[in-house]
């Protein structure tokens, strides 16, 4: 199996962790439900996300997370193969509101140190961490 083959499979475990993280964050919080307006975005889904009071806490300031945009805007087309831009910072950002969203979020940092060590692989720096 190649180094390609494995980015693969992680891209699309990510995205639809991520499907399911707007899905599941939606219900218990409305500025997360995904829009799809036919137009925006080149027909794209897409969250428009205003964050509040509730966002800026002092928990999210110490682990170096802070709204400082008034508005963020994440999309991604139905057959994408790739987590959308700006996903991985928006989810460590945000405290989700779900059970859901809380594993979705501790997963994706579990399959980042997984493809962290997959792009090492096989490099000096590899070679190096297992001398």
């Amino acid at each position: 199996m190649k180094k390609s083959d494995v980015y693969q499979i992680i891209e699309e475990k990510k995205i639809s962790l991520w499907k399911l993280y707007v899905e599941e964050e939606g219900k218990a919080d409305r500025r997360m439900k995904a829009k799809n307006d036919g137009v925006s975005y080149g027909g794209a889904d897409f969250i428009k996300y205003v964050p509040d009071e509730t966002d800026k806490t002092k928990d999210n300031w110490k682990r170096g997370h802070w709204w400082s945009s008034a508005m963020y805007c994440i999309y991604w087309h139905k057959d994408d193969l790739s987590l959308p831009y700006g996903a991985d910072s928006f989810i460590y950002g945000r405290t989700p509101r779900t059970e859901t969203g809380k594993h979705i979020k501790s997963i994706l940092k579990i399959i980042n140190s997984i493809e962290s060590d997959v792009q090492a692989f096989g490099t000096q720096y590899q070679l190096k961490k297992g001398a």
